[in-house]
């Protein structure tokens, strides 16, 4: 029974939390020991509808995987469910990340974090949302069709396949997404780095943009690129069923169609 349970966590039919719950009442049962008055009901944890991954310093990679109920962790991270969110960090920073060297009394530490080594790899249901943050990495998207929320915070990332309204925000580093969008609200908000969208076959958005110090540039149907900026002039990709706002500081935002 406790080897059920532990490969239904794996597979990530149930959550963590849940497994833990299911361990701690097969104990009790086991031990038999006999309570004094019945025991109060487990508050049910609420099913995960939003997976949550973290990554700094080290590179990330979640892929959306129909097989897996919630979603599945690799590598060094730590998990919780924060409400309907499964949350999964990448591990912390331990004393290998860095040496010291010196005579007596006096140190020197010296930063040897190797991102190579921190590896975080995602297996999550394609249709429960996401919320991806990167700081000082790189992170890697595939497959994920519900909503993507991304922010880059010093790094790179990269989206394919993406399906449904994107949220990304790029306070510095390189952004790129490749995918469908016929349908809701995207935005992207780009402060300084480089953001280039392809909107593949079977897009249906109205592009509009503002830029202060940047420039964000619109190519549709082989024509030649329309070069947005502060008038906040929109350009059409389809039937524009769905809407892509971009806000550009300093940075360079380009969307092909």
């Amino acid at each position: 029974m406790r080897r059920e349970i532990v490969d239904q966590v794996a597979t990530g039919k149930i959550t963590p939390e849940e497994g833990a719950a299911r361990l701690d009442s097969l104990e009790s049962l086991e031990s038999g020991a006999p309570s004094e008055s019945p025991a109060p009901a487990a508050t049910a944890t609420a099913p995960a509808r939003r997976v949550k991954v973290a990554s700094v310093i080290g590179s990330a990679e979640i892929v959306g995987d129909p097989s897996i109920a919630y979603a599945v962790a690799e590598g060094p991270h730590r998990a919780r469910q924060d409400g309907d969110t499964l949350v999964i960090e990448q591990g912390p920073l331990d004393e290998n990340d860095s040496f010291s060297f010196g005579r007596g009394d006096r140190r020197t530490f010296v930063n040897s974090i190797d991102p190579a080594r921190r590896k975080l790899k995602v297996r999550m249901n394609p249709d429960l949302a996401l919320t991806a943050q990167v700081n000082a990495g790189s992170l890697r998207v595939e497959g994920v069709h519900s909503a993507i929320t991304a922010d880059v915070l010093g790094g790179s990332c990269k989206i394919s396949d993406f399906t449904s309204p994107l949220e990304l925000s790029i306070q510095a580093g390189n952004l790129s997404a490749s995918g469908r969008l016929d349908s809701g609200a995207s935005k992207v908000r780009c402060e300084m780095g480089n953001v280039t969208i392809n909107l593949e076959r079977g897009s249906s958005v109205k592009v509009t943009a503002r830029t202060t110090m940047g420039r964000v540039s619109v190519e549709s149907g082989g024509a030649e690129p329309v070069i947005l900026g502060q008038s906040a002039k929109q350009v059409m990709v389809g039937s524009g069923a769905g809407s892509l706002d971009v806000d550009c500081t300093m940075g360079n935002v380009r969307v092909s169609a």
